[in-house]
């Protein structure tokens, strides 16, 4: 059987220094691209590269021509005349968990480099290639992709007269809240109707930070669940998903699935949480309170000034301090705006995400048989625990992860990371439906290190030190007995 998961790992390794001439190109020759001049081998050491490489052959991918001069590993699935986007994880330009650095927050450029040279490759110099990404609404794109030098790198192919462009995929809608540049924005939306397919079976009181209920409302009500997604997504032939595996305060984890999230233009349309408490049929915490209650009403009315231009209130901030305050000496549950272990919403809105981005065609339709093919690289180089996904941790693992289904490498991810997959209902409920299954078939995994080699994922699992989880996964993720923790009914 052809393997559908490997794992390679080099134990302690880091990621290359930046290198202006080379743009983190690899630092040996390889034969594949011995036509290429030897003035662009980099003199910057570059094990990330070699392992993106050999991730790329254990896998089986054109594995006839392997150590030749014809190795093209991803013709498999890419060709000539294709569009192909790139979708690395770019969620902030910052870390606001401080002095942690980038490394554990977004997709490292490295590996966005090697991966770019196997699709030029594939290609043949006819093709286009989108490098994108939504990132969450504050993030300042361009601080983002000169700080990590994306920006050169794409000018390295450019220059080279490769069809390469950096795209911000977020469009302002009628929130206007995006910090978006003009120099990388896509300038149009493709809106899909999943229906009755939405993994939603209702429609009431979903909602996203900073956005006002009524913007959700004209995407998600009892006659369709919408999505946005930029055009440039829905006119690729090919995506190739490389996420950043961190720990998530509504997930519980991010990897390749809640990546796709990331392909969406207009945030507005994301149902990140269910308004109330569990007794009210919601998620946005555990147990009734009349302070929380009134700390979201507080919220919506701020989001309704800034709609309208307004400056937040401080009488609104120190109110919501009070109330804060207030609900700890009550002793409530500390949870908040869907950032724990009981939020009901947000995997939904994964799993329709990523219909919408497999199945949909160019036009918005859905149909019954996939549009994109897929492959999957995830930076574990440098992972993120804590409170991710924007305040996380590093946490050096030194892992890349490849595969072609979604579910199977989250599921292998998730066990890396000390945990198992249902744990996380955005794994196990990822195939939800009938219609519009994501694949997943009986996998196999591989790994150049003998310690995960052939294992299970349970023993996977207990051959690493678990990450560190946020503080709203931390009851479910370091339970000693599955009975210590209500699992919502999932």
């Amino acid at each position: 059987m052809r393997t559908n998961v490997h794992i390679e790992h080099i134990a302690g390794v880091d990621y290359p220094e930046w290198d202006e001439e080379f743009c983190y190109g690899p630092s040996q020759e390889y034969p594949e691209f011995a036509s290429g001049s030897k003035k662009e081998i980099g003199t910057k050491e570059n094990h990330v590269y070699g392992m993106v490489r050999d991730t790329l052959a254990a896998l089986g991918m054109d594995k006839e021509y392997f150590g030749t001069e014809d190795w093209n590993p991803f013709s498999e699935f890419a060709a000539p005349g294709d569009t192909v986007l790139v979708k690395p994880n770019m969620v902030y330009h910052e870390n606001r968990n401080a002095n942690q650095g980038m490394d554990c927050l977004v997709t490292h450029p490295s590996i966005v480099r090697a991966v770019l040279d196997y699709v030029i490759l594939a290609l043949k110099g006819n093709g286009k290639i989108i490098l994108a990404d939504a990132p969450v609404q504050g993030c300042d794109f361009e601080v983002l992709v000169k700080e990590l030098h994306y920006d050169k790198i794409v000018e390295y192919y450019q220059k080279k007269h490769i069809q390469i462009s950096l795209v911000d995929l977020r469009q302002l809608g009628e929130a206007g809240i995006a910090k978006i540049s003009s120099h990388f924005t896509a300038d149009e939306d493709v809106v899909v109707d999943i229906g009755a397919s939405s993994a939603f079976s209702y429609s009431k009181n979903l909602r996203i930070t900073n956005y006002l209920p009524e913007y959700m409302e004209e995407y998600h009500n009892e006659n369709a669940h919408k999505y946005s997604v930029a055009k440039v997504v829905m006119d690729a032939d090919v995506i190739i998903n490389l996420p950043k595996p961190k720990t998530h305060r509504k997930a519980g984890m991010t990897a390749s699935l809640k990546n796709m999230v990331g392909c969406v233009a207009k945030k507005e349309c994301l149902p990140h949480h269910t308004k109330g408490s569990k007794q009210e049929a919601g998620d946005e915490y555990l147990e009734y309170s009349v302070f929380k209650k009134w700390r979201t009403t507080l919220r919506e009315k701020n989001d309704r000034r800034a709609a309208a231009g307004k400056k937040e209130s401080k009488l609104y901030d120190i109110t919501d301090r009070l109330l804060r305050r207030a609900a700890a000496i009550r002793r409530t549950d500390a949870y908040a705006e869907g950032s724990w272990y009981g939020n009901d919403t947000l995997w939904r809105t994964v799993c329709d995400i990523n219909r919408v981005v497999m199945y949909a065609d160019r036009k918005g339709i859905l149909t019954d048989t996939p549009q994109r093919k897929m492959f999957i690289l995830a930076d574990m180089i440098i992972a993120g625990e804590g409170e991710g996904p924007l305040s996380p941790s590093p946490k050096q693992v030194g892992m890349l992860v490849g595969g072609w289904e979604q579910i199977a490498v989250d599921k292998v991810i998730s066990a890396l990371m000390g945990f198992m997959p249902e744990d996380f209902p955005v794994i196990k409920n990822a195939a939800f439906g009938t219609r519009f299954q994501l694949p997943e078939n009986e996998f196999t995994i591989s790994a150049n290190d003998l310690t995960f080699r052939d294992k299970c994922l349970e023993e996977i699992r207990k051959e690493v030190v678990p990450f560190v989880p946020t503080s709203g996964w931390a009851e479910r993720l370091e339970k000693k007995d599955e009975k210590d923790v209500d699992h919502q009914g999932y």
